[in-house]
């Protein structure tokens, strides 16, 4: 049962490393999230120690597979996608082999310990496989574009600062934006699926701003930077930039890496996007205007 997952993944990489545009093999996702298959073996042992032997499994045939995967391909890095730092230390011991530490953090705006505890545990550098903010508000029942893009704006300042030859940790190399676009599907998954809900399905208290405690903040159809319109009749949506669209824009201007770039000029550069608190323009509710292009605006000014 275990070779099953190796060997598809070795005809994956056998046949697409030589594909431009490949960066690297990610194995997984949050898979130490869903810790809930049974064995006899599994079974056999106390409550208290059932997902730490199921991890050790799992991280064991991730081990087994970058083992594989690089002898079959030295040629790109092999990173895994796990949920937040949980069971780091099994990762060091087991996943011997890894180039590129893949997380998913939903801390708020800063991402915490998570490049110190790499960099101590690991030793690899530090990619984020998901992270961001909702853009709607829980308490007011309204779409809040600032400060979804107040955060992404916060987050992705962190990374440049955590970045290498910045003086900190230097195991930053950056990340992928949970989401391009609204995922009016999230909410049910079977139905309203031409509905845009305002469904709350979890809690976190790192995102302050519409945290109540005992009451859920997380609204899984609102992470997009863009919005959607209706869908048309092919089911296709057109998409609307908000803030956080054009705040990234002007963020990704400064090269991490340039001469100069270093924690003083990061610091000013970030401090000076200033996203604008509008709506992204679009007939999303009411048949408004086409938004305007990127090159067009809203523009962001400066502090």
């Amino acid at each position: 049962m275990r070779r099953g997952p190796e060997r598809r993944v070795g005809r994956w990489s056998d046949e697409y490393k030589g594909t431009p545009g490949v960066l690297m093999w990610l194995l997984g996702n949050e898979n130490n999230y869903g810790l809930s298959w049974a064995s006899f073996e599994i079974e056999a042992l106390p409550k208290g120690e059932r997902d730490a032997a199921r991890a050790q499994n799992l991280y064991s045939l991730f081990g087994e597979i970058i083992r594989a995967t690089k002898a079959r391909d030295p040629n790109h890095p092999v990173s895994i996608a796990n949920g937040d730092l949980q069971y780091i230390d099994l990762i060091a011991q087991e996943c011997q082999g890894l180039d590129v530490f893949g997380t998913n953090v939903y801390r708020g705006k800063s991402m915490g310990d998570v490049y110190d505890v790499v960099k101590a545990k690991l030793g690899v550098p530090v990619m984020f496989t998901e992270f961001g903010a909702d853009a709607f508000d829980a308490r007011t029942m309204q779409e809040d574009q600032a400060t979804q893009a107040h955060y992404l704006v916060g987050q992705w300042r962190e990374i440049y600062e955590q970045s290498a030859g910045k003086g900190r940790a230097g195991n930053a190399i950056g990340g992928l934006i949970f989401q391009w676009s609204d995922g009016w599907w999230k909410f049910k998954q079977e139905t309203n699926l031409e509905v845009h809900d305002t469904n709350a399905s979890w809690p976190n208290g790192g995102y302050k701003e519409d945290f109540v405690e005992g009451e859920n903040n997380m609204n899984e159809e609102w992470w997009g930077i863009c919005a959607k319109g209706p869908p048309d009749s092919r089911g296709l949506y057109e998409l609307y930039p908000r803030a956080a669209y054009y705040a990234l824009r002007e963020a990704f201007r400064l090269d991490p890496y340039a001469p100069g770039t270093d924690l003083a000029a990061i610091g000013a550069h970030f401090a000076a996007i200033q996203p604008i608190d509008g709506r992204a323009r679009g007939p999303r509710r009411s048949g408004q205007p086409r938004p305007p292009t990127p090159e067009q605006g809203p523009h962001l000014g400066c502090a």
